[in-house]
């Protein structure tokens, strides 16, 4: 459910449908690609709760749904879509802008957040494309995400047809991350306790 603030009332206002919100994710876990004739067919049985809107939502989203089961490993390219507020068309917009990967990290809560950004390190696009504790994690795992979150980057930037924005998301940047902020702040720190 999403709401926004009435100015004359500081209430809260519903804003939408009041029913459950799905995700691409938890359809597809309930759907499977089905070869046709005609090419990929996607097949759902399922009965359950909100079974009427799930079909609705293979309905209006089947193309998307399409890829989604076809490519599992763009399922976070479509949940940060979904996230954003984003789709295809939005992105093509942005193809001629001059956006840039930027990082904020505080040292205090070692929280590290991504995302797309213009030059005055405005985020753009809504949602974030990484936010996580960066001391919860092992080197190895923190490099996974690092590398994830480039691949993520690297769909966005394709999606849009953002050339500058591909270049920053190349695999170069993870030597980056763990040297400037992994290696320098919590690496140090782990140290020190033993």
């Amino acid at each position: 459910m999403e709401f926004k603030q009435v100015a004359e009332t500081s209430s809260l206002k519903m804003v939408g449908s009041a029913e459950t919100t799905l995700k691409m994710r938890d359809v597809a876990d309930k759907c499977r690609l089905v070869g046709t004739d005609n090419g990929m067919k996607i097949e759902c049985n399922y009965t359950g709760h909100n079974a009427s809107h799930i079909l609705s939502f293979i309905e209006k989203h089947r193309e998307d749904l399409t890829q989604y089961l076809m490519n599992p490993d763009m399922m976070d390219f479509y949940d940060w879509m979904e996230i954003s507020h984003q789709t295809q068309l939005k992105l093509k917009k942005h193809e001629k802008e001059n956006l840039v990967l930027g990082v904020t990290f505080d040292p205090e809560t070692q929280i590290l957040e991504t995302g797309i950004m213009d030059d005055n390190l405005t985020v753009k696009l809504g949602a974030p494309l990484m936010n996580i504790r960066i001391n919860d994690y092992s080197r190895d795992a923190f490099k996974l995400r690092i590398f994830n979150m480039l691949l993520l980057a690297d769909e966005i930037a394709l999606a849009m047809g953002n050339v500058a924005l591909r270049q920053m998301a190349n695999i170069e940047m993870v030597k980056t991350y763990m040297a400037d902020i992994y290696d320098k702040y919590v690496v140090p720190k782990q140290q020190s306790y033993e």
